[in-house]
């Protein structure tokens, strides 16, 4: 335990820092990057809304929301949330939102390095610097 609080009385290499300019993103590596994060988005959309839904589902919260419309728009209305709010109907847009993400953000990601490539040429690109500790 007392290994942790002492200091080592060898000498210290010195730091080594290395200045690098970022000039351009090869936009087929943005695209796969793009790609890969958007699916794991998409994963965690579809995993979020089924596990919302379960936990809405299993709690009761339809029903007592279901009721609360039911007193407030007499009992004739034709308001039904269990229905609207079905498993397969909310797995259905959350797919359907995954879907479309995954298509945008990766033709985002495809965009946004060009015109990163774009500026770059015309300011020189972004300097970078990197030490080794």
């Amino acid at each position: 335990m007392t290994s942790l609080f002492n200091r080592s009385k060898a000498p210290k290499e010195p730091v080594k820092q290395v200045r690098l300019k970022l000039k351009s993103i090869e936009v087929w590596s943005a695209v796969k990057l793009g790609f890969f994060v958007s699916l794991a988005a998409a994963i965690a959309t579809i995993v979020g809304a089924l596990l919302i839904w379960l936990v809405l589902a299993n709690s009761g919260v339809f029903g007592s929301v279901f009721g609360l419309l039911g007193s407030v728009l007499g009992d004739g209305s034709q308001v039904n949330l269990e229905a609207e709010f079905g498993l397969g109907n909310v797995m259905a847009t959350a797919v359907t939102l995954a879907l479309l993400n995954i298509v945008l953000t990766t033709a985002l990601a495809a965009v946004w390095a060009a015109i990163f490539n774009l500026i770059s040429k015309m300011v020189g690109g972004v300097s970078l610097t990197f030490t080794n500790n």
